[in-house]
């Protein structure tokens, strides 16, 4: 591997070939620029270099040109479907001009009113050459926000060519976590964490979710429950994550009860392509009792706003550069596209973590141990809520602004206020599945489901805006979500 940093005609360093990198540059490269393993004759190494160079910097220029022709977003009020096909065009002219066939941009299917690339923010820092692939980072600063990108170019035909382009939050070089905080994550994961109870009101079968061949009624017509063995996974500490791998550096925390130290198979259920379930087999003992698999922070039910959940051998993925873990993402991300799951090594050879797609995507779902007889555990279940059927209860109180003190919803904090012939009733939580206003005798005045939702944390809103007032003698009708059964 060569590593040589690109002319100063290109881009402006602001530091010669043989000087230390300046200090805003001090965490990128721990040494100062110097050219390793060099082959050949330097002056060809330069030219190749500036070839590099040069086809990168075309690249962003050409990709802001054609961003403020056809990137930026249109307006809510002169909104034309042409808008954003033009940009498709513009993208894959660009993927001719300067990249490989079949190539992206890495932009594609997004419109922004901010461009990826911009000549006057965005600077090469170095450029790696390996035979006929090549490297090329870039910073671009835009106010307080910092990306780093990797160009992954190719030699074709006697060109430097875009391969790939890789986008990054973090510098190249630094960690996931530092190492007191991976100290601190592993350590809240003990042998002997307590085992809470399952929910009075749910009605799990979590061992029918891996029964093959079983027939199920999914969205009304029939089908079955498939289950695939994708691998298995290491786990040397006996510390485990489940998450959405997406989150990066954020919600690393353990599940609360480590596991022996070992090597367990992983199986996926699926339904007509949709997954059902992600189960680790810790032994081949059968599950007698299920207990919420929580974490250290104290929930059992994972959230997922990047489509995905996934096992992993913490102590592995806290050893982990968080830009590796960001690529790690993508190409798995990718690998979901035309398969339930895949299995992959976070750190080497050795495969210690599993990622599947989750369900019907993004929400939050539940974790449980499997306990056996001689309690010992026995297996690891993400439930992805796809069989359940939800257990509800229906609550009918007068009709009447201010606190609603029914006992049932005391937890909900519902309120409902009154402004100029307009009604905002708000609650927290997610329990609360559907609202209605019913006449006194009967007739519906509100169906909350044709009301927007206004969400700020916690607090959920919605405003009515009625023709006239509920009459004496209306209802308040709210419906909640207090369980759910496996079908």
């Amino acid at each position: 591997m060569t590593q040589v940093p690109t002319r100063l005609g290109h881009v402006d360093l602001g530091w010669r070939f043989d000087a230390p990198a300046p200090p805003q540059y001090a965490a990128f490269y721990a040494e100062p620029f110097a050219v390793v393993e060099l082959v050949g004759a330097v002056g060809s190494l330069w030219a190749v270099s500036d070839e590099i160079a040069a086809r990168v910097e075309a690249f962003v220029a050409d990709f802001h040109q054609r961003w403020e022709r056809h990137g930026k977003p249109p307006s809510a009020v002169s909104y034309d479907p042409a808008d954003y096909d033009r940009w498709v065009r513009e993208l894959s002219a660009l993927v001719d001009v300067h990249g490989v066939p079949g190539g992206s941009t890495g932009a594609e299917g997004v419109m922004s009113s901010s461009p990826a690339h911009d000549p006057a923010c965005e600077r090469i820092t170095a450029v790696e050459v390996d035979g006929d692939e090549a490297a090329a980072r870039s910073i671009m600063e835009v106010g307080a926000q910092t990306t780093y990108h990797e160009y992954r170019l190719v030699r074709r035909g006697g060109e430097w060519r875009i391969g790939a382009i890789l986008s990054f939050l973090d510098p190249p070089g630094a960690p996931l976590v530092d190492e007191a905080q991976a100290a601190r994550l592993l350590a809240g994961a003990t042998e002997d964490a307590p085992l809470s109870d399952v929910d009075p009101d749910l009605e799990l079968d979590l061992p029918a979710l891996f029964s093959a061949g079983r027939q199920v009624v999914f969205f009304d017509k029939p089908g079955t429950i498939e289950v695939t063995l994708l691998g298995e996974i290491t786990c040397d500490m006996g510390v485990l994550t489940v998450r959405d791998f997406g989150y990066g550096e954020f919600d690393l925390e353990p599940l609360s009860r480590r596991v022996p130290a070992g090597s367990y198979p992983v199986e996926v259920a699926t339904v007509d392509q949709t997954n059902v379930a992600l189960r680790m087999r810790l032994s081949e003992l059968t599950p007698v009792s299920w207990h919420p698999a929580t974490r250290t922070g104290g929930s059992h039910v994972v959230g997922v706003d990047y489509g995905n959940v996934a096992i992993l051998d913490l102590a592995s993925l806290v050893r982990c550069e968080a830009q590796h873990v960001e690529e790690l993402f993508e190409a798995q991300a990718e690998r979901l596209s035309n398969a339930p799951g895949t299995i992959f090594g976070l750190n080497g050879e050795t495969n210690d973590a599993v990622m599947v797609t989750s369900g019907y995507g993004d929400g939050g779902y539940p974790c449980y141990w499997g306990v056996a007889a001689d309690g010992t555990l026995a297996a690891l279940v993400v439930d992805f809520l796809v069989l359940v059927e939800a257990q509800t209860s229906t609550v009918a109180i007068p009709w009447r602004t201010g606190p609603v003190l029914a006992p049932e919803l005391v937890a909900c904090d519902l309120a409902i206020t009154e402004d100029d012939g307009s009604f905002t009733i708000e609650y927290r939580g997610r329990n609360i599945r559907k609202i209605r206003v019913l006449a006194p005798d009967g007739v519906v005045l509100l169906d909350g489901h044709r009301l927007g939702l206004s969400v700020s944390g916690d607090r959920h809103s919605q405003t009515w805006r009625p023709a006239t007032p509920p009459p004496p003698g209306s209802v308040l009708e709210v419906t909640m979500d207090v369980g759910y059964r496996h079908t």
